[in-house]
């Protein structure tokens, strides 16, 4: 299903790592610690990312030549180790001395969030989720409470400077980075496996999630399911557990991830057979993601079939009713026609809403009933 054009074309800011690198000079001696590979100088690096350190000096006994070639390498593969900790890192700076056989090592870090930032990022993603999660939950019940808690929590930073978690939960704003970081902490401390994808959508740069779902991997783009502007209390799903296939009609991305092959339908289909006692959970999430206007008996094709839907409402005392009509194009004069020519049941005007649905010219209509 498309996008309501209510919804984001998105212009999102992606805060890509800056990198200087300080040629092969003399620094001041300090103590440092020791790595004889490059398996163990990325293993350092790492471990610096984790504890937030700015400030890394590291002994390396192994060959200089290959460290100079591949230092860049070692250092982007110890930040893609953790994908939270890529994400905000702002800029980092590398410097090279050598000097008795040895490879002396000084990396400066720079961080968006501070490492005090992210242990309140923490704290509060425990408190909501201690307040939105229950025991009893599955993967399909606690991803879709925690898209719709960020969702409705957050609006989209239409000025880009407000890239983090932290800063998403203290503002109540974020650019897409942002609100992939905070899903991705969200989501893993929910129990449910998460990723940040990295990628790019036709207007800019673009971040979002894969979430693993009953043991399947699944696009989530939380950014792109919040409206611009905001609108209170209004969640899209046209961006909720996509395929790799479905995703890649407006987003690409290079780098390699799990892949995402099982269409979400099918795995709905199949928790509905195998965990009855949810059923009633299911239908509510088939309704939310808008499958169920796909079904004959929600679908009207001709004028004839919508105006039988209009009489029905009438004759049973509805408000009103909402139905998939196939000739979107033409779902403003069947309306008028259909209201006309049902009168006599005591209606005398009618209000409609009219949105997109599909690719086929199709739109969801909602109307309400005035007798």
């Amino acid at each position: 299903m498309n996008r309501s054009t209510s919804f984001r074309i998105a212009i999102c800011a992606i805060a890509i790592w800056s990198l200087l690198t300080v040629g092969l000079r003399p620094g001041p001696a300090a103590a440092a610690e020791a790595a004889a590979d490059l398996h163990q100088l990325e293993t350092a690096v790492a471990a610096a990312l984790l504890e937030r350190r700015e400030s890394v000096q590291i002994d390396y006994t192994g060959d200089g030549q290959e460290l100079s070639g591949r230092i860049k390498d070692v250092i982007m593969d110890a930040l893609k180790r953790d994908d939270y900790t890529s994400y905000i890192v702002d800029s980092y700076f590398y410097s090279i001395r050598k000097l008795s056989g040895r490879s002396h090592i000084r990396l400066t870090l720079n961080y968006r969030e501070t490492l005090a930032q992210t242990a309140e990022v923490d704290r509060q993603v425990r408190e909501v989720l201690d307040r939105l999660i229950t025991p009893e939950m599955n993967d399909h019940q606690r991803v879709k409470v925690i898209h719709d808690w960020i969702v409705l929590r957050l609006a989209y930073d239409v000025g880009l400077n407000r890239y983090t978690a932290y800063e998403a939960l203290r503002t109540g704003k974020a650019v897409c980075q942002g609100y992939a970081l905070l899903a991705y902490k969200m989501f893993n401390a929910a129990g449910i496996p998460a990723r940040i994808v990295e990628g790019a959508v036709p207007e800019s740069d673009h971040a979002w999630n894969l979430v693993r779902v009953g043991g399947r991997w699944y696009h989530l783009d939380v950014t792109w399911d919040d409206p611009v502007p905001d609108r209170g209390g209004a969640v899209s799903y046209d961006y909720y557990l996509k395929t790799d296939e479905e995703m890649r009609k407006d987003h690409t991305w290079t780098r390699e991830y799990p892949r995402a092959d099982t269409p979400y339908e099918a795995a709905v289909r199949e928790a509905k057979q195998t965990d009855p006692a949810r059923a009633g959970f299911y239908e509510s999430l088939e309704a939310a993601l808008g499958w169920k206007w796909l079904r004959p008996e929600h679908t009207a094709a001709t004028a004839d079939e919508l105006r039988r839907k209009m009489e029905e409402a009438a004759a049973s005392g509805a408000d009103g009713f909402k139905v998939r009509y196939l000739r979107g194009d033409a779902v403003r004069t069947d309306l008028q026609k259909a209201a006309a020519e049902i009168k006599a049941a005591g209606i005398r005007a009618y209000e409609a809403s009219i949105l997109p649905f599909g690719d086929d010219g199709a739109v969801l209509v909602e109307v309400s009933l005035i007798r």
